[in-house]
């Protein structure tokens, strides 16, 4: 899949702390709202059911992602799809604030698709159970994270090369900059970062 508001690793990690809001819920993990910064995003589906298994849905996923960094200035960098989670590696817009809006509004119309074209989905009480964001400010974790995102299929065995996985950002980017991807993986392993993945 390719996307035309994406960009590769164009690194603007700032050391100057702007403006940020913290906000607490009551149902729902917490967030920390930065302009300009980098994101990570992990979402799930309801029981960790499989309900982006099949490729057309993994498909429609990412339309609809794509469409919605657009309409919410989001800039996406890279992604993986798998078949009951994702993660997906962002640059915020001046209004950060308004990441709730964007991801919610991908779950909903992912889901509304999902419910019609998935047989398992028709009766689910829900599509989409939730997700986290990280807001990124060192290097290091930016680059782990990346790494992360890009071997996850092989972190839950759907392939040993990451480069052939069909739903990932990786596989286009190994492509034209196979030294680079390389020179990265070896200098910030995917599995030495610690993150909430039991998928």
């Amino acid at each position: 899949m390719e996307c035309s508001n994406c960009v590769t690793a164009n690194i603007k990690i700032t050391t100057m702390i702007p403006k940020e809001t913290y906000k607490t819920y009551k149902n729902n993990p917490p967030h920390l709202f930065r302009p300009n910064a980098k994101y990570m995003i992990t979402g799930a589906t309801y029981q960790k059911l499989p309900l982006l298994r099949i490729p057309a849905a993994k498909k429609y996923f990412l339309e609809v992602l794509f469409k919605g960094c657009e309409k919410y200035k989001w800039t996406l960098e890279d992604w993986v799809v798998l078949d009951n989670h994702y993660h997906i590696m962002l640059d915020a817009p001046d209004n950060s604030e308004n990441l709730p809006g964007f991801i919610n509004g991908v779950h909903k119309f992912t889901a509304l698709w999902i419910k019609k074209n998935v047989s398992e989905a028709q009766k689910a009480q829900k599509i989409f159970y939730n997700y986290w964001d990280s807001c990124i400010t060192y290097e290091r974790s930016y680059f782990t994270r990346l790494n992360y995102i890009h071997f996850n299929p092989i972190k839950h065995g759907y392939t040993k090369e990451a480069e052939k996985y069909e739903f990932g950002s990786y596989r286009q980017k190994f492509l034209v900059r196979k030294k680079e991807m390389l020179n990265l993986q070896k200098k910030y392993p995917w599995n030495k970062v610690k993150l909430t993945d039991s998928f």
